[in-house]
C-alpha cells in the first residue's frame, strides 16, 4: 500500500513494475465513489530494479484508492495514432491489448506515518484533545 498526501505539488510512487514499459498511463479509482481519474503518458522512471512515477494527485483525505498502470495500444491512444490507421484489427482487439505494469493500493492521508518512530494513523487525529493535568489527589482504596 502506498501512502499520498492531499498535496497539490507532485509526489513520486516508486514500486517494482512487471514490465518497464514506457509511457504509461495511470488509473486512479476511488473506492468511496468509484470514480476513475486517468493519466495518460507517464514516463516511467528506472533505477536498478525499481521504477517510479512523478504525477500530480487530487485525493481526498481518509479515502481508499486502486492504483493501475498500464501500458499498451490502448492505454496511450494518442502515442499510437499511426499504429490504428495501419491496423487491421478492430477498435475491441486493440484496447484489450493493455497490459498491467503494476497495481496496488493507495491511501491518502496528511498524518506523519513512520512506523519505525511509532507513529501510525489514527482516525481520530485532530477530532479531541488529551488533557494530561489531573488534579494531585492521592486516593487510598479500602476493600
Amino acid at each position: 500500500m502506498k501512502i499520498l498526501t492531499t498535496s497539490a505539488n507532485a509526489q513520486i510512487i516508486s514500486f517494482y513494475p512487471r514490465s518497464y514499459d514506457t509511457p504509461v498511463t495511470l488509473y486512479m479509482r476511488d473506492n468511496s465513489t468509484n470514480a476513475t481519474v486517468k493519466t495518460q503518458n507517464l514516463t516511467l522512471t528506472r533505477t536498478k530494479d525499481k521504477a517510479s512515477i512523478s504525477n500530480t494527485f487530487t485525493l481526498i483525505e481518509g479515502r481508499f484508492y486502486d492504483l493501475r498502470l498500464t501500458h499498451g495500444v490502448g492505454a496511450n491512444w494518442n502515442t499510437f495514432t499511426t499504429k490504428w490507421e495501419a491496423a487491421t484489427d478492430n477498435w475491441e482487439n486493440i484496447i484489450s491489448s493493455e497490459n498491467d505494469v503494476y497495481l496496488d493500493k493507495v491511501f491518502c492521508t496528511d498524518q506523519t506515518i513512520d512506523q519505525s518512530n511509532n507513529d501510525y494513523y489514527s482516525i481520530n487525529s485532530g477530532e479531541y484533545t488529551e488533557t494530561t493535568s489531573y488534579p494531585n489527589d492521592d486516593y487510598i482504596i479500602i476493600s
